[in-house]
């Protein structure tokens, strides 16, 4: 049967050209394989140099086809060779290919330019093929792993077939016997065309196949390594189903921070199981993936099986399984961190609270305590230089006036004192049962005379049967120091009521209001605090530092009672304190 060679030319480059586009489909959807284009590129070679040939019966272009036809058909089994390298991930050796190639180049033009010779164009063409289908058949059996075994014998088989096909051909040009007419019907001419017609048909199919496995292989192997990262983490891992948070898997760190097992969660959904302590967190979350996808580092309260509630730190990404949107979290339990926090803020604010006491001190120290000592020290130089010239009446008012100043030191350097021992914790707490009324007339006998000298009445509202739970001397100076407050802060003639009253809660309220100058809020809601300076002078001119109150109310808080006062500018001001009392 005579088969016409330019017919079966034309068949072999149509179905190179649907190799393109099958090539072209698997190179679009496979991008991060290696190789692909590569082999695009082969079959657009293939098409390109078959037709070509087809168009070597035209005159005109005879020596153009010639020129260009071998070269391009060599260059698209190159193509082949280097995609196949590249789809192994391995390096091509450049110097090699353009070695290789250029060789081709340079003595395929030499005869046909210099010495213009078919019958050794075709054996070189023969012989390089030949090489080419060998070193890719290699290449293959060199790379080739157990994922891909079968599918990489074949294609080995088929580039060796191909090439052994070239080597004969070669082989019978050497022996004499060359084919004069490339669209003679002849046996070897004939094997070739059809070696280009099929063996190019299955490679294609091959690479394919082999594409695919390889795809088959990646993901197979991303699915381990997925699963072991899945496993391994340390975090809480879950997939969920978006719409209601049914649970379709989780890792163990998910069982070890939750407390539940895999089996008690899967199928279920979040509010089943109620891991979200407050359940609108997950609406939000929800929302917010929806809008964007992901959302990373969101701070949860979160609730363990045992009903423990503990802080996550979630990050989240929505995934599709079978084209339904699922939610792949990581939760991290950052509870101790959250406490370590906690615990350092504290520390740091302890550290202002206590540079602001050292700093409270520093300034009484340097102002408030200097002060007081230069009128002293200006007193008696006025003493002392100048006695023989004062009348007796200005030596007893300088000797009030030093009494006072005495006086006024010494309850500072009481405080100071008493206020740094407390803080060094080095006053005793001794409680005991104490007649409340007893300690009160005790305090009022020290401070009558300074009540006097400026005509202010104290009345003690105390009753005699009331008993309390405390130490003696602290309760002592915190009514000292309250009484003297509303003495040096009531103007002449004024008075001060002490009363009490029984709490529900066996304690006792005691109350000492003034009818002193009173305070402004702003004073009033500084007024136990070190760090704002709230000190004023007295009516008379008395020094006051404000340590006073603080030292009352560090040992009010020491007793176990609270210390508060109502005020208001030119009305005076009632200082109320609690502290436990006794039965009766």
């Amino acid at each position: 049967m005579q088969i016409d060679i330019r017919t079966l030319i034309f068949i072999i480059g149509i179905s190179h050209l649907l190799q393109v586009l099958v090539l072209f489909s698997q190179y679009k959807a496979n991008k991060n394989i290696n190789g692909t284009g590569w082999w695009l590129l082969w079959s657009t070679a293939e098409v390109l140099g078959f037709g070509l040939i087809l168009l070597r019966n035209i005159p005109a272009l005879l020596g153009v086809m010639i020129v260009f036809q071998d070269i391009i058909i060599l260059s698209g089994t190159i193509l082949i060779y280097i995609g196949m390298i590249r789809f192994f991930n391995k390096e091509v050796n450049r110097t090699f290919i353009i070695s290789f190639f250029a060789s081709f180049v340079v003595l395929h033009l030499f005869f046909f330019f210099i010495k213009d010779d078919i019958t050794i164009r075709a054996l070189l063409l023969d012989v390089y093929l030949s090489v080419i289908a060998f070193l890719t058949a290699i290449s293959i059996y060199k790379n080739k792993t157990v994922s891909i075994a079968l599918t990489a014998n074949l294609n080995i088989a088929i580039f060796l077939v191909h090439g052994i096909i070239f080597s004969l051909s070669a082989i019978i040009i050497l022996a004499g016997n060359p084919d004069s007419e490339l669209f003679a019907q002849s046996r070897v001419g004939l094997i070739q065309y059809f070696d280009a017609l099929i063996v190019g048909l299955l490679w294609t199919f091959g690479f394919i196949i082999m594409l695919n496995q390889k795809l088959n292989s990646d993901m197979s192997e991303a699915k381990v390594h997925f699963e072991k990262i899945f496993n391994t983490s340390p975090d809480s891992a879950v997939i969920s189903r978006l719409s209601d948070g049914k649970f379709i898997d989780c890792n163990e760190g998910f069982t070890r921070i939750f407390g539940y097992t895999k089996a008690e969660v899967l199928g279920k959904t979040a509010a089943e199981i109620k891991i979200w302590r407050t359940p609108s967190d997950r609406f939000d979350t929800v929302k917010r993936v929806e809008e964007r996808e992901f959302f990373e580092n969101m701070e949860f309260s979160l609730q363990r099986k045992n009903g423990e509630v503990i802080t996550g730190l979630m990050s989240g990404k929505v995934i599709a399984f079978n084209e339904i949107p699922h939610l792949i979290s990581l939760t991290r339990d950052i509870s101790e961190r959250k406490i370590a926090d906690q615990i350092i803020k504290l520390n740091n604010e302890e550290l202002l609270k206590l540079n602001a006491e050292k700093d409270k001190l520093y300034s009484i120290i340097s102002h408030d305590l200097r002060s007081p000592f230069q009128g002293f020290l200006g007193l008696t130089e006025m003493l002392a230089e100048e006695l023989s010239e004062l009348t007796m009446d200005e030596i007893r008012a300088i000797a009030e006036r030093l009494k006072d100043s005495s006086v006024s030191l010494f309850h500072l350097l009481e405080n100071l004192l008493k206020w740094s021992r407390m803080q060094q914790g080095l006053i005793p707490f001794i409680p005991e049962k104490i007649q409340l009324l007893s300690i009160v007339n005790d305090t009022l006998e020290v401070l009558n005379e300074s009540a006097k000298s400026k005509g202010i009445k104290i009345y003690n509202n105390v009753p005699h049967d009331i008993k309390v739970f405390t130490d003696n001397n602290i309760l002592q100076t915190v009514i000292r120091n309250l009484i003297s407050n509303a003495v040096k802060f009531t103007p002449r003639d004024g008075e001060i009521n002490i009363s009490t009253k029984a709490m529900t809660d066996n304690s006792v309220e005691i109350s000492i209001k003034d009818s002193g100058i009173g305070m402004v809020p702003e004073m009033v809601d500084n007024l136990f605090r070190l760090d704002v300076k709230t000190n004023r002078m007295g009516t008379d001119g008395e020094l006051s530092t404000g340590l006073g109150l603080l030292v009352c109310k560090e040992f009010v808080n020491k007793f176990g009672g609270t210390i508060w006062v109502e005020s208001e500018e030119g009305k005076g001001s009632v200082f109320h304190f609690t502290i436990p009392g006794c039965d009766h």
